[in-house]
């Protein structure tokens, strides 16, 4: 199929990235090591990140997204070096992030987390002053690209089940164009007409040369979709492999441990 990549052209001069760079990264908590040296290259395209509970995968994304910070290790962008010491951070950076625990602003609606901390604005009398109602506008186009069933953009994101919290996260990352979109589980909680129109998305985004990152634990789906994969075990990268090069009963083995990758492995 022929994705329309210029549904997804950037409006602010920011271009899809030659690659993402992770070197000795490295995050405890405490006495509890979360991630144990991992380096990674992403490229354009969707890489699948795939590991039991407990593996790092989270963490990782929590990192990128400027949520955590690592204990150790560097983050390049483009070969230059990046500090994602929060998320704003990482959304000047260029990295939009659908992440289950990056909390919503419950009281404000669809719109104003569509838009928070990047409003729109006009001076008035010297007085910035909101474009509600370009904002809604344009909020509402954003979710009618996702073909996702929210009523009303103006309804206070408190009132919203968690498949249409999601839909907003994701609103939020598409319609800022980011070169960089990190993706944790961004279907689990959503129906099957929502998943699907999530996967169309991540299809055009990847289509439109976007870097995804998508952790998940729908290994079959991840298989089908993505160009590469990365299993994570025990804080490391335990297996890389070209989706089309593996099988689901394969990165399960080494997500348990039962097979080790050439060279030591996890």
């Amino acid at each position: 199929m022929n994705y329309r990549a210029e549904r997804f052209e950037a409006t602010d001069g920011v271009r899809p990235p030659g690659e993402l760079r992770l070197e000795g990264l490295v995050k405890a908590y405490g006495h509890v090591v979360a991630l144990r040296g991992v380096s990674l290259l992403f490229r354009p395209g969707l890489t699948g990140i795939v590991g039991d509970n407990g593996a790092g995968k989270s963490t990782l994304l929590k990192i990128l997204s400027g949520v955590e910070t690592p204990d150790a290790g560097t983050i390049q962008l483009n070969g230059r070096p990046i500090a994602l010491s929060t998320p704003a951070a990482a959304r000047r950076a260029g990295i939009e992030s659908l992440y289950q625990d990056l909390a919503l602003a419950d009281t404000l609606d669809v719109g104003g987390n569509i838009f928070l901390g990047r409003e729109l604005t006009k001076s008035v009398l010297g007085l910035r002053v909101l474009k509600r109602r370009l904002m809604v506008t344009q909020a509402r186009e954003t979710i009618s690209r996702l073909n996702i069933d929210i009523p009303d953009v103006r309804v206070a994101v408190r009132t919203l089940s968690g498949g249409q919290r999601q839909a907003v996260a994701l609103a939020r990352a598409v319609h800022f164009n980011a070169p960089v979109i990190l993706m944790d589980e961004p279907t689990a909680a959503l129906g099957p007409r929502e998943t699907a129109a999530v996967v169309e998305i991540v299809r055009q985004l990847v289509g439109a040369g976007k870097l995804v990152i998508m952790v998940t634990h729908d290994i079959p789906r991840i298989v089908q979709l993505a160009h590469r994969i990365v299993v994570m075990r025990a804080g490391r990268v335990a297996f890389e492999v070209a989706a089309s090069q593996t099988s689901p009963d394969e990165l399960l083995a080494f997500m348990v441990g039962s097979k080790v990758a050439a060279g030591g492995g996890a």
